[in-house]
This record gives structure tokens, sequence and C-alpha cells, in this order.
């Protein structure tokens, strides 16, 4: 092993910790999941006995002693200061050898390592939120479109979509719209009674982000079984989704780069096929020279081991 560069990956997402342990050649030698590290969630003495146990478990499992680790590369939601960012080293520093980089990411770079591997390219996130990154490797310039949040953008995200089906169920009790299946699926789900309920869910303790973007699924459910009301709001969050990547691009390429690649990143876009089918019709709709890459098997914590071989010199 002495041949070898190891670095150590983490994941920390708001309900669980990923951790991954990865040689130079990518080959995965261990993998382990904890519970959520969220500093500002969790209390500081849990995530700096987690993640220690973490980093002891993939050493243990792989063979690799922590001293001898190149660089720990963490992509830790929440956590963007430098005051958070010393206080997630001082939780690793004692159990690392002095020569061992600790490095920590935004999610957006993990993600770009993960699908794409290279820092060149656009990135679109659309999960239960929504934004467009991009990075020219050559130049060291980036952009961002959208990602100002549930209540001013996230187009074309979970929450987005779930919240254009409670407009629509409402229009049509209305009259102003359609009728729509997503009324009894949506109702169902909620356990509510009649549509004035919905107001108490989406201003009450239960409408949450996430649970508003939980509502997406019947929306994909109603669409693939013909509602069109379901299909409209599609079309448009789809749309919505094609015009974060309009701006980005031309700050970041011209002509003479020609197609740039294009990862697709989020559980809307990845695993639901109708929805990603839309948007890449719009996509090449548009013009804009960008060539998609999906990968299904891409994780967040594969992404952060694969920056850590960078900041390593190893890859």
């Amino acid at each position: 092993m002495a041949n070898h560069t190891h670095v150590i990956g983490i994941d920390g997402g708001g309900t669980k910790t990923l951790g991954l342990l990865l040689r130079d050649d990518e080959r995965q030698l261990a993998r382990t999941t904890a519970p959520s590290t969220n500093i500002h969630a969790v209390p500081h003495d849990e995530v700096r006995q987690t993640l220690q146990d973490m980093l002891s478990t993939l050493c243990a499992e792989s063979g690799v002693r922590p001293v001898d680790l190149s660089c720990v590369c963490l992509g830790m939601a929440g956590c963007d200061s430098p005051g958070d960012r010393a206080t997630i080293e001082g939780f690793l520093r004692p159990v690392l050898g002095p020569e061992t980089k600790i490095v920590m990411v935004n999610d957006a770079i993990v993600a770009m390592r993960a699908v794409l591997k290279r820092m060149h390219g656009l990135l679109l996130i659309a999960g239960t939120g929504s934004i467009c990154f991009g990075w020219n490797e050559r130049t060291g310039e980036s952009a961002r479109s959208g990602g100002w949040g549930h209540l001013l953008a996230d187009e074309g995200s979970g929450y987005r979509i779930g919240m254009e089906a409670m407009k629509a169920i409402l229009r049509a009790v209305d009259g102003r719209g359609r009728a729509t299946g997503l009324h009894g699926a949506i109702m169902a789900h909620l356990g509510l009674e009649e549509p004035r309920q919905i107001l108490q869910f989406v201003y009450g303790e239960r409408g949450t982000k996430a649970n508003v973007a939980n509502l997406a699924r019947f929306v994909m459910e109603q669409d693939a079984a013909g509602d069109g009301v379901a299909g409209a709001i599609l079309d448009a969050e789809a749309a919505a989704l094609v015009e974060l990547l309009v701006p980005v691009y031309p700050k970041l390429f011209t002509e003479e780069d020609g197609n740039v690649p294009l990862g697709l990143w989020g559980g809307n876009l990845v695993h639901v096929e109708r929805y990603r089918a839309r948007f890449l019709r719009l996509l090449e709709a548009s013009g804009l020279p960008l060539d998609p890459i999906i990968d299904p098997e891409a994780d967040a914590v594969l992404g952060a081991a694969r920056h850590g071989l960078i900041e390593a010199g190893a890859a």
C-alpha cells in the first residue's frame, strides 16, 4: 500500500453521513454510514465522536493507518464559514497525521467530481431545490444561476413542482383551471378532507420544504397516467431548468470551446425518466452547446473522495 495514495471522502448530509476510503487508482477500499454530522443541528461532542469513529472504521476495514492518509475531503451541508471549517478540522486533526490535508468543499464541487470527475462544464441540480453551476478548468472562472432558496427561486425543483400541484388543485376548485387527478392523489396523501385544508398544510408545521417537494412524485405519477394538468406543470418546470443554463454558458465559454459537458444531478432529473426526457428535448431545442451526462451510480461521497485525490496531487 505504500506505493498508493489513500484518501477519505465524507458526505455529510442532513440525515446521514457517508464515508469512503479511496485509493489513487479509484479502488474503493471501504465504505461506512453514520448519523448526521451537521454541527448546526447535532451537539458538537456527538459530531466529533461520529467523525472519529468513521475514520477508525474505514481505516480498520481497509488496512490503511489514519496517519498514512493523504487527505480527508468533506462535503458538509451548511458548513461554509471559516469557523465551521475550523471546528470540523479540530475534530479530525487529533486522529490524523500532521501531513494529512483536511479540506471542506461545497455540495456542488462534490457533485461535479462525482458526475464529470473534472471541474469543467456545467452542473444542473434539480432535487428538492435547484441551481446551476459552471466551471472553466482552463481559465479558472466559475459562474452560477439560481439557488436563491425555495421562496424566491428553485425553479424546476421538487419543491416548485409540489407547490404548482397544490395551486392547480385550488384553481380547479375555483373553476379557474381544469380538473386534475392531482386533487384526489394529494388530498389522500395528506389526509385532508376538503381543499381548504391545503392552507393548513402549507402554512402549518407540516408544510416544510421537504414535505412539499415530496408531492412532486404525484405529479410524475399523474403525468404518466395522462393527466394534462400534471403534464403542463412538468413542461413549465423543465423549461425553467433550461433557463437556468442560459446565462451560465456564455459567462464561461465561447464558440471556440465547442460543446461542453453538462452534468445532471438530483433525483428529479436522474431518476424520473419522463421529466428528464422533457428537459432534454427542451435543451436540444434551445441550441445550447452542451452534452448532457447522467450517471445514476454516481454518489456524493465518491465525488468528495475524488476531490481529495486532487487535493493530494494524486489525480
